[in-house]
């Protein structure tokens, strides 16, 4: 696949930074031609992810940089996040059991159960002590046709 936009940031591991992924998605997006559904899966996604090392990859505090890079085409999109916080795998977590009722379900997992739902692929690999994660998505977003499909329940 070829990716004619190629972006980079640095975050650092604090939630206020969130608003600047998301500032690049939307620039992104809006270059690459994206429905807004798009922009706002791939938003979620990411701020799922990142939200989980703000919260969990640096427990002896301090601050730290994840490295995110956005490929990006019309029909695609791939994110890279890289970051040395601890180990962390989330394809190891079990997804949520979405057949109980909100009572008696445990809390938490529904964050990384949506990231494999709204990403086509999700891969993590650790290497050099560094967490790196790989989200691609084809985007089929056509407009209003496709989202009263998607109502509809179609896909």
């Amino acid at each position: 696949m070829h990716y004619p936009i190629f972006r980079e940031i640095q975050l650092f591991n604090r939630m206020d930074e969130l608003e600047r992924l998301n500032e690049l998605l939307e620039s992104v997006g809006s270059e690459a031609g994206w429905h807004p559904r798009a922009v706002l899966d791939l938003s979620l996604a990411c701020e799922e992810l990142i939200v989980n090392i703000v919260n969990y990859g640096f427990p002896s505090g301090g601050e730290h940089t994840i490295a995110v890079c956005v490929k990006a085409a019309s029909e695609a999109v791939e994110v890279n996040m890289d970051d040395g916080g601890i180990p962390f795998n989330p394809l190891e977590e079990e997804s949520p059991d979405t057949t109980l009722a909100l009572e008696d379900r445990e809390i938490g997992g529904l964050g990384l159960f949506f990231v494999r739902r709204l990403m086509d692929e999700v891969h993590y690999e650790r290497t050099g002590g560094r967490n790196h994660l790989r989200l691609r998505k084809g985007l089929t977003y056509a407009g209003k046709q496709d989202d009263s499909q998607r109502q509809a329940g179609g896909q």
